[in-house]
């Protein structure tokens, strides 16, 4: 007849459903045009064409009357509706999916659509298809509440201006965005990148973090710049790692001997280890010569990208990188002052007390600095924070406010914390507090004790699980931690790592990589710094000496 609807399911226990679906959407637009020809040659029906909506939500699944393959909720209408609004031939998710996908496929951001059946309007986006080099970057909020960035409006359309001029005009922006432990960096980087992958103009992307463990590693935080550029695993063998540069510099450099000497030299620069290669002979024995030649590889590589489309470089942790990636960073963005390329790195304060004069005189060069939230904006952000409390209760908003002291961080991990200790409940669709309690709780008044509180109130497993993650670093692998585990005298859990880091992801503590440096691993990453930095200092040292040898062992 007019054709026909089939509606597809994903149930919630499996991870990335919104991702699985999309893929599935995306392969039945591929096979259209094929099955478009078959219908015409083989029934003679012409004009068959696809539209695919998703969404993501809870759904009522089966029933004694409707059958087991039945699914009913507002999940279900909503992917209706949006099947019926999107145009042939191209797929359309909501923000609910959209938020557990962003970084792993490019779309293209729609108007709200007024939908029947829903009173609001909907935010919806299409897909344009997935990214070449994808990567996850997680849904930002409390309690698997997404919130909005609060306090740093001005921050962000700073950010948004200095973008648009350096697409439209051509010339290269260095931002090194400066604040205390918990003021919003991470979150304002995060906004900031979110918006750029939704802009109209495609760019090439490089992220890199600096960390502690790695700042007295030359050229460390440019080596982790393309490992995440390039997908280079620190176990690659050296066949595969030299097929994954010579992919990636392929994006400019020619399949040439010339091309090779120039991946070569880079490549040395960063850790790789081509010393044995003919193209280094002349210039082993003089790491000058050897450095030059690199960074001046190095920009003609990112000049000939800027020639096709901006970059954007987003740099995080400024403050532990080594002291030649960091000239190098310098040298570089001097290079690129006249082409459409812009460099974000956040820091603390602690980066000038090594560099007083960093980015100083330099024209392309700008600081932002992040001051702590106004007791007004503090309030704004509990009230998001909360926002599923019908009425917050101005006793706790003050509580809040008053010990935050403008740290946005700190007033998100007392949420937490007031959450686990019973305080505020968890209820659907509505959160409610406990006043009574409210007035027992002791409350610390730092952002440390309020880490170190919630570090306490974790069951034993989780928290030697965490405790035996931090003696890794800020970025640590599940089978580091099984390697712990099976040291009967250090044993983490009898219930499997897997499952204790599951929790620990489910609390908002940890949160699990994309991608990982090791192959057949899961990477995972503190929530925070300082979180792993009050983790550290309480493990008890007999216990560390003996989790720093299986640490080391393992690798």
């Amino acid at each position: 007849g007019d054709g026909f609807k089939a509606v597809f399911g994903l149930p919630v226990a499996q991870e990335n459903d919104p991702a699985q679906a999309i893929r599935a959407g995306l392969a039945i637009q591929a096979a259209a045009d094929e099955i478009a020809e078959e219908l015409e040659a083989e029934r003679g029906l012409a004009g068959f064409q696809v539209r695919v909506g998703i969404t993501t939500g809870l759904v009522f699944s089966g029933g004694e009357t409707e059958g087991e393959d039945t699914i009913k909720g507002e999940a279900v209408n909503l992917a209706a509706r949006l099947e019926s609004a999107a145009e042939p031939g191209t797929v359309l998710i909501s923000h609910d999916s959209f938020k557990h996908v962003r970084g792993l496929f490019d779309f293209e951001p729609l108007e709200p659509v007024e939908l029947t059946g829903f009173s609001d309007p909907i935010k919806v986006y299409r897909v344009l298809g997935a990214k070449q080099r994808p990567f996850y970057r997680g849904m930002r909020g409390v309690e698997g509440v997404e919130t909005r960035m609060v306090g740093r409006e001005l921050e962000f359309l700073q950010l948004q201006k200095i973008m648009r001029d350096v697409i439209e005009e051509g010339e290269g922006q260095m931002v090194t965005v400066v604040g205390d432990a918990g003021l919003g960096k991470s979150r304002l980087m995060y906004e900031f990148e979110n918006w750029a992958d939704l802009l109209p103009e495609q760019v090439w992307l490089y992220k890199g973090r600096a960390r502690l463990e790695t700042q007295n590693l030359p050229y460390g935080l440019l080596r982790d710049l393309f490992a995440f550029r390039f997908g280079i695993q620190d176990d690659d063998s050296a066949t595969i790692l030299r097929e994954k540069l010579a992919i990636g510099f392929g994006e400019v450099f020619s399949a040439s001997e010339e091309s090779e000497k120039q991946v070569h030299i880079i490549g040395q620069l960063l850790g790789y280890g081509f010393q044995d290669s003919p193209h280094l002979e002349d210039i082993m024995g003089n790491p000058q010569q050897l450095r030059d030649q690199a960074l001046m590889y190095l920009a003609s590589f990112f000049k000939s990208l800027a020639e096709k489309r901006p970059i954007l470089v987003l740099l995080e942790d400024l403050h532990w990188a080594d002291e030649a990636s960091l000239d190098a960073l310098n040298e570089l963005a001097m290079e690129m002052k006249n082409q459409p390329v812009l460099i974000l790195a956040t820091t603390r304060h602690g980066l000038f007390e090594r560099r007083p004069h960093w980015g100083e005189g330099q024209a392309f060069h700008r600081r932002i600095l992040l001051e702590p939230l106004s007791k007004r904006e503090s309030r704004n952000l509990v009230a998001e924070v909360l926002q599923r409390v019908q009425d917050v209760p101005e006793t706790l908003s003050e509580l809040v406010v008053g010990n935050a002291e403008g740290n946005p961080f700190y007033v998100e991990e007392l949420v937490k914390m007031l959450v686990e200790d019973k305080v505020i409940i968890r209820e659907d669709p509505h959160w409610r507090v406990e006043i009574s309690r409210l007035e027992e709780v002791h409350v610390p008044p730092t952002l440390t004790g309020v880490l170190q509180a919630r570090l306490d109130g974790l069951p034993e497993e989780e928290r030697r699980a965490l405790q035996g993650a931090s003696v890794v670093g800020r970025v640590f692998w599940d089978k580091i931690l099984e390697h712990i585990n099976g040291s009967q005298e250090n044993r983490i859990t009898d219930r499997g790592v897997a499952e204790v880091l599951a929790e620990l992801r489910s609390r908002e503590l940890i949160f699990r990589r994309e991608t990982s440096a090791f192959a057949e691993t899961r990477e995972h990453i503190f929530k925070h710094a300082l979180l792993r930095e009050v983790a550290y200092e309480s493990v008890l040292k007999r216990v560390r000496q003996a989790y720093h040898a299986l640490v080391a062992e393992w690798l």
